[in-house]
């Protein structure tokens, strides 16, 4: 079962639009198939009555059966479109966000990631919000070839309005690290203020952790060579106990860990990913909020020169 969820998982990440176009046919496979069982069970009640009624009451029995599969169908397509509507509307229509302004609220320099999940970002509200955002890190490229399809929009508009900006990538453990990184490169153009480069790992490798730590210093040592900085590597609080402690304390870390700083312990992180629900003007999906250790200066010294 653990290997299933496993390739579930990586399919996930690997083919976001297929993974989604998958889960829409299994929800139609499923209305289909109740509405197959109710039908013949009302199939068979038809075929009992025309067995005991006189014709005259078949006829009425048969009647009465045919309009409730009208009615079976009209239900199946309300609900193929109100999975349409709720999709369009995720998409497309304006909204209305409530801010929770409390969990921005810290004695360290707050910022944001982002990605093509929270879809098309309003970026002219977002510069309106009152959360005391000063960075943005966002998701560039995802293993050998996957690219997020709305990186060049919000590198774009991120730069325009002003935001410290990073790029990351997703790392696939089981695909090349090498290649991983001339996916990043190819696709990421780093200028002086830009953040360093990030390496996002959360996935462990079917080939073992020894493999999983090569290929991750071979990432991290390809674009410390092409950008002239460290990198940063970006994991969860018990991925790194469990699989890459010992092996990236030479590099900044951003760690993940949602039940507060206490959890941390000793460990030396230089951002804190604390939770996925902040409310911000402007993007429609919760977002992960994230807190530098150190003053607004000291983080634009981590910058591209």
């Amino acid at each position: 079962m653990r290997k299933i969820l496993f390739h579930i998982t990586n399919f996930r990440e690997i083919h976001p639009i297929l993974f989604q176009l998958g889960v829409f046919i299994l929800f139609l496979l499923l209305v289909l198939l109740v509405y197959y069982i109710i039908s013949s069970f009302l199939k068979r009640i038809q075929t009992n009555a025309n067995r005991l009624l006189k014709k005259k009451s078949s006829t009425r029995s048969k009647g009465t059966v045919r309009g409730k599969k009208i009615y079976l169908s009209i239900i199946f397509f309300q609900l193929v479109v109100i999975v349409g509507l709720v999709r369009f509307i995720m998409v497309s229509l304006p909204f209305n966000v409530i801010e929770n302004l409390s969990l921005s609220s810290s004695e360290y320099v707050f910022g944001i990631d982002i990605s093509h999940y929270q879809y098309k970002i309003n970026w002219e509200e977002l510069r309106t919000s009152h959360h005391p955002i000063e960075f943005i890190f966002i998701r560039a490229t995802m293993g050998k070839d996957g690219i997020d399809r709305r990186f060049e929009e919000n590198w774009k508009s991120a730069g325009k309005h002003k935001y410290l900006r990073g790029a990351y990538h997703y790392y696939r453990p089981n695909e090349n690290s090498t290649e991983q990184f001339e996916n990043y490169q190819s696709n990421v153009i780093l200028k002086k203020g830009d953040f360093i480069p990030i390496l996002d790992i959360e996935k462990e490798s079917q080939l073992g952790d020894e493999n999983l730590r090569k290929g991750v210093l071979n990432w991290l040592k390809l674009a410390e060579q092409k950008y002239g900085v460290k990198p940063m590597v970006y994991t969860g609080l018990d991925f790194y106990n469990l699989h890459l402690k010992g092996s990236i304390e030479d590099y900044p870390i951003w760690i993940a860990a949602y039940s507060g700083k206490d959890r941390l312990g000793d460990l030396d992180w230089t951002f804190h990913q604390f939770t996925e629900n902040v409310k911000i003007k402007g993007i429609r999906t919760s977002v992960d909020g994230n807190e530098y250790k150190g003053a607004l200066e000291d983080l634009k010294k981590m910058c591209i020169k």
